[in-house]
């Protein structure tokens, strides 16, 4: 999950771009709150309710 980058990126009076970097987090969490709630559509889920008894297609 980290990634890191072989130099780090600066602002031109030579300090660390602090807003790049918290921008990118936003970025990653984001990414990672949304592969939580949308699993993969490959991945097979248990069927629920009455698809379960009656072989319906999983929702």
């Amino acid at each position: 999950m980290t990634r890191h980058p072989d130099t780090i990126r600066t602002r031109p009076d030579g300090s660390i771009d602090t807003a790049y970097y918290m921008a990118r987090g936003r970025v990653m969490r984001s990414e990672a709150a949304h592969a939580m709630v949308r699993p993969d559509p490959e991945t097979p889920r248990p069927r629920r309710g009455l698809a379960r008894l009656f072989g319906g297609s999983p929702v």
